[in-house]
């Protein structure tokens, strides 16, 4: 089952804050990326582990490598544990967690239901596409931040969701939000003993595999693990919005960038899934490219008083034609962003 395209609306709804607080965004975004330009050079590729050789650019100071073997597009340092422990749990995670926290209750369930509804009911198709009964079967996210997926897991109709996180601050609200036993806190060094040990017929990792230390250890660990046989992620690729954001360096950066030092490629998720026997079942293929391209646009014009006035006829122009745009690059498979459901080899 493979699919393309899904309306820019939420997304646009849900994000207004990239255009407001631009300056703010970029500005923590660089922050980041100076602790990470300080840690130790990276000698192998992330997701294939071989020497890490092969064209190489800068943006915003950090140089990146596409691996010569896979593909993969890899960060030149490593996502060390001081890094880590500056990403996503200083301050309880408070920092990192600001990006996906909700106000309030309202603004949280309609963020689970524009947002994660959609990947939560694309699961359930491919599992039955698969000849799986889905309400059966029990479920468990890695990287679950505040809860988003394991309550649009729970509200379309799998009771047994569960969540891991590493942020006090995001199981918090998880827990607020949904119920006390939805998302459980663990040590940053516990994801892969996790993902070995999880009682779960399905692991999801929804945009968590681009952000872990570790993705070859998680995945070995997951195919060790005899009670999971599916693997669903979804993760950012190397696409349109990388070069977008290299011609726009003054726009805050969402796709490489902060805890996104390396994105995926055909080539690389092709890697993962021969090295460690998955099979992919169901794929949806949508990004965010064009919004990115309206967004950086939108934000150098207000920018300036000069072309300020300019910012409207811009909105008028493109935001009718994003979605038939994003789609001519989503069935090409040059997207931002691809969800798969991989199914472990006997």
């Amino acid at each position: 089952m493979i699919r393309y395209g899904k309306s820019s609306g939420a997304l646009l709804a849900h994000k207004k804050g990239f255009f407001a607080e631009n300056d703010g965004l970029l500005n923590e975004g660089r922050r980041i990326g100076a602790v990470y330009t300080q840690q130790p050079r990276r000698t192998a590729c992330k997701c294939c582990d071989a020497p890490l050789e092969g064209p190489r650019f800068t943006k915003q100071d950090i140089e990146y490598v596409l691996c010569g073997r896979c593909s993969h597009l890899n960060g030149a340092h490593e996502d060390t544990d001081a890094f880590c422990e500056a990403m996503y749990v200083q301050d309880g995670g408070a920092s990192y967690a600001k990006t996906y926290s909700s106000a309030d209750k309202d603004a949280y369930r309609a963020r689970v239901r524009d947002i994660y509804v959609p990947k939560a009911e694309f699961l359930r198709d491919a599992l039955s596409e698969a000849g799986e009964t889905p309400e059966t079967l029990r479920f468990a996210d890695l990287g679950a931040g505040s809860g988003y997926f394991v309550a649009a897991m729970r509200d379309i109709g799998w009771p047994h969701s569960h969540g891991y996180e590493v942020s006090d601050v995001q199981v918090a609200l998880a827990q607020a939000m949904i119920s006390e036993d939805a998302v459980k806190a663990h040590a940053l060094d516990a994801a892969a003993e996790i993902a070995g040990t999880v009682e779960a017929d399905v692991v999801s990792m929804i945009g968590v595999l681009e952000h872990v230390q570790n993705p070859r250890e998680i995945v070995a660990a997951l195919r060790s693990n005899p009670n999971v046989r599916y693997f669903y992620i979804s993760v950012p690729l190397f696409s349109p919005s990388t070069m977008i954001e290299c011609a726009f360096p003054e726009v805050f950066q969402r796709q490489l960038s902060a805890g996104h030092t390396h994105l995926y490629t055909e080539g690389s998720i092709d890697w993962m899934c021969r090295e460690f026997g998955l099979n992919r079942l169901s794929e949806w293929w949508f990004g965010t490219d064009m919004v990115d391209f309206y967004r950086s646009v939108a934000v150098e014009l207000e920018r300036n008083p000069e072309t300020a006035a300019l910012a409207g006829y811009w909105r008028e122009m493109i935001v009718p034609a994003l979605d038939e745009a994003q789609l001519a690059l989503d069935t090409r498979k040059t997207a931002s962003e691809v969800h798969l459901l991989m199914r472990f080899a006997d």
